[in-house]
């Protein structure tokens, strides 16, 4: 396929700054800079927003926000209309091709940021702009000898809980960028000082490394591993082009992505979505695959992509064009009927179901493949506005529902946002007092918050058995309690 961006061309950028009360923040747009203010943090983060919204509309296209508070950082994307979405996401979201008889091109379901990304921006810790503090990172790697005694320290911040301040090895990352690990915890991925792609094992040694055929700050979201030739590959994109490279790494295939396009990694493999058509990746070319008629296409697995219906089915569709069959998901216990597809991913799929005789809606985690049901719990529909999904080992989280998928348990913490998952704990904040900040937690299989220090690192997964974490600008393991 062909008709990508022309070269050079940029998108907008914002960067808003969030004061360390949260009573105002600073957007700068263009080198110029305003001042919003609100009388709750809510409110503060809404009137930002709003502006990066204004700016993108006055453009008539997307811009690129990096945003930033006194605990982390994140990058999102607005669009003119105000969808919000996080640069490089791995949210699955569902615009659903119209039936035949229907007008225009397709109605946008927001599945993860609808509303505003309010609860993107308030899952600190999590970030992508990481603030210089002094120009003196250095690393450290453990070549041998013990591990557990490598003498290596988190210094200037807190343990998350479950892991201790003793890490196995220290590298100096790239500032302004993230780490990805990899789904089954063998590999971790990071941008170096050097604008070096590194790949390293549980050891801290590098698997391979690759120079960057694009500027570290162009970069859009963190690297994102996808299966390739067997094992993990490792992809990239900034605003006009996807880059992957093989297993054991060597040269990248780059992709020209057409105008306005998005890449989503919820499933094993990148999705391309251009409005309501879909894409995948072949080579140096885009393929397009078939949407069925009132279905989306929400994430590729390999040689197929999930196509949702909003109402609640999916079905598999091979890049092939082959269909399979359609699947209803089961009704949890107490539910009457389902309201909407959620999100998914390639082993799950998050329902919204209406309780039988009315009460609060049901949200329900439903097995891919036959659409079974894993885990669910009642749960506040308003709480549910800017939910977002987060899954480390056999713990997951959909706004304040916590699921333990091996269990097939599930409970609901009321004003809970989920920022990461990792080591039995799903990390992320309940409402502080009204004026200030979230309060972090730490929550288990059973429901239960443990608080964490307010400058607690939260973990982006697990290498083997220890926390991947940044500080400072250096990517630490840390190793278990």
């Amino acid at each position: 396929m062909t008709g990508g961006r022309e070269p050079g061309r940029q998108r907008g950028s914002v960067v808003i700054v969030i004061a360390h009360d949260e009573c105002s923040a600073e957007i700068t747009i263009e080198g110029r800079t305003q001042v919003v203010t609100g009388a709750i943090p809510k409110e503060t983060r809404r009137a930002a927003l709003d502006a990066a919204t204004a700016y993108a509309a006055h453009l008539g296209r997307s811009v690129l926000v990096n945003a930033r508070d006194a605990n982390g950082a994140w990058q999102l994307i607005i669009s003119p209309t105000g969808v919000v979405r996080a640069a490089g996401g791995s949210e699955a979201e569902l615009v659903v091709r119209p039936d035949t008889q229907g007008r225009g091109r397709g109605r946008k379901i927001a599945l993860a940021l609808t509303g505003g990304a309010l609860a993107v921006l308030a899952a600190v810790g999590v970030g992508a702009v990481w603030v210089v503090r002094g120009s003196d990172v250095t690393g450290t790697e453990v070549n041998g000898g013990d591990i557990e005694g490598s003498g290596i320290r988190l210094e200037t911040r807190a343990a998350p809980p479950g892991f201790s301040v003793e890490a196995a090895w220290r590298l100096p990352t790239r500032t302004g960028t993230r780490p990805a690990v990899a789904p089954d915890g063998t590999l971790a991925a990071f941008v170096n000082p050097d604008d070096e792609l590194v790949v390293v094992g549980p050891d801290g040694e590098p698997a391979w490394s690759a120079e960057l055929p694009l500027s570290s700050s162009a970069i859009e979201g963190a690297p994102a591993f996808t299966r390739a030739d067997g094992g993990w590959g490792v992809a990239l994109t900034d605003n006009a082009t996807l880059w992957r490279w093989p297993a054991g790494g060597g040269d990248p295939e780059a992709v020209e992505l057409p105008e306005d396009a998005r890449v989503t990694f919820a499933g094993t493999s990148p999705l391309v979505l251009e409005e309501a058509d879909a894409y995948v990746p072949e080579g140096d070319e885009l393929t397009e695959v078939e949407v069925p008629s009132g279905f989306g296409a929400m994430l590729a697995d390999g040689d197929r992509v999930l196509m949702g219906v909003k109402t609640g089915r999916w079905t598999w569709v091979g890049v092939d064009g082959d269909e399979g069959r359609e699947i209803v998901p089961k009704a949890p216990s107490g539910a009457d009927r389902p309201i909407e597809l959620l999100t998914a991913r390639s082993e799950h799929t998050v329902v919204l179901w209406k309780a039988d005789g009315g009460g609060a809606d049901i949200v329900a985690v439903h097995d891919a493949e036959d659409g079974s049901v894993v885990a669910a719990a009642a749960a506040d529909d308003d709480r549910l506005t800017d939910a977002r999904w987060v899954r480390g080992g056999s713990l997951a989280a959909y706004g304040p529902v916590i699921f333990d998928l091996d269990a097939g348990e599930a409970r609901t913490l009321d004003g809970f946002t989920p920022a990461s998952a990792a080591g039995g704990h799903v990390y992320g904040e309940v409402p502080g007092d009204g004026r200030s900040a979230g309060v972090p937690v730490a929550v288990t299989g059973d429901g239960d918050p443990v608080d964490m220090d307010a400058d607690a690192v939260r973990p982006w997964g697990l290498l083997d058995d220890r926390a991947v974490v940044i500080a400072d600008g250096d990517l630490y393991a840390l190793l278990p309690e």
